[in-house]
């Protein structure tokens, strides 16, 4: 690998390769548009508050002025590439475009690899369909004990092996660190990132499962914000409030977790991890994402934008 060493255990040796001039070139090489790739930060919103009523949630969300949207697979099941155009046109009625899908899986289990890896690049090519280029790779279902090095290497391999194919469309896959899945903690996303091809694999990095999953390391958010601020292609932002019952409904990365809350009512530290980005040049979208409301989800959502542009100064 030009630019790239691995080390004895596994790990990238990647200071040389982490050039912007490098990168450029290993993105056009894949037929990647580096333009496109490369732009200001902007604000998207997810749809999972709205659960799957994607007529409502592209509605609601043309209303609150939001211009891109990430959503799950399941846009994919529903609409596949025979509804394509369908499914662009209600896009471009609403003034919206798709800036990444959910994607990834029980990736730390071998006999998925084949089975993820072309789900995954089914992904991409819906993305790349949609002018859109970011995947998120949720990990699979934790294990009651936590990650073993196994499970750990294994999600290397698959994530390395889904991101060079994908990238084939001009997607860049996003390893998404996530509570109650096989990549949460910091030592478990330290290892998994000194491993990854940097070519292949970037971050998706959320504000509140960083906090949550490392409930003894406060600063959790700001410090891996801070560390991989080079390496983060994407970004989820949400807030954590850990007085609220932790009930998760669901599995693994697709699960909807009830403590997560709207931006700023909670304890992450936002501004921190927003300054992070903004020291490193960041250039890119930043999804607001709420798994769960006890409002309506337009009210929820309208909520985080006009914390988003009044406390943090950031604009959609």
């Amino acid at each position: 690998m030009p630019g790239y060493t691995q080390t004895a255990d596994g790990r990238m040796d990647t200071a040389a390769g982490r050039a912007g001039a490098e990168e450029d070139a290993q993105l056009v090489a894949h037929g990647a548009d580096v333009e496109g790739m490369r732009m200001a930060i902007r604000v998207a919103c997810h749809g999972i508050t709205w659960g799957r009523d994607l007529m409502q949630t592209v509605k609601d969300l043309q209303t609150l002025g939001f211009r891109g949207f990430e959503a799950f697979a399941f846009v994919v099941d529903d609409y596949g590439f025979e509804r394509l155009s369908e499914f662009k046109d209600l896009l471009a009625q609403h003034n919206l475009q798709l800036v990444a899908l959910y994607g990834g899986g029980a990736m730390h289990d071998p006999a998925l690899h084949e089975e993820l890896v072309a789900r995954n690049v089914r992904l991409a090519r819906f993305l790349a369909a949609n002018s859109a280029n970011r995947l998120v790779l949720g990990p699979g279902r934790r294990r009651p004990n936590g990650s073993t090095r196994d499970d750990l290497l294994n999600q290397v391999h698959c994530m390395n092996e889904i991101g060079r194919r994908t990238l084939e469309y001009g997607v860049q896959a996003c390893v998404h660190p996530h509570v109650n899945t096989a990549i949460q903690t910091i030592d478990e996303i330290d290892f998994v990132m000194d491993r990854v091809d940097p070519r292949y694999v970037a971050m998706a990095a959320d504000t509140a499962h960083l906090r949550k999953g490392n409930p003894t390391v406060p600063t959790a958010e700001v410090d891996m914000f801070r560390k991989y601020a080079s390496r983060i292609k994407y970004v989820h932002l949400k807030d954590w409030d850990p007085s609220l019952p932790p009930e998760a409904i669901g599995e693994g990365g697709t699960a909807v977790i009830r403590d997560f809350v709207e931006l700023g009512l909670g304890v992450v530290n936002l501004k921190g991890a927003i300054d992070a980005l903004r020291d490193a040049s960041y250039d890119g979208w930043l999804t607001i994402e709420l798994d769960y409301t006890r409002r309506t989800p337009f009210e929820s959502v309208r909520m985080s934008r006009d914390y988003l542009i009044q406390k943090l100064e950031l604009s959609l």
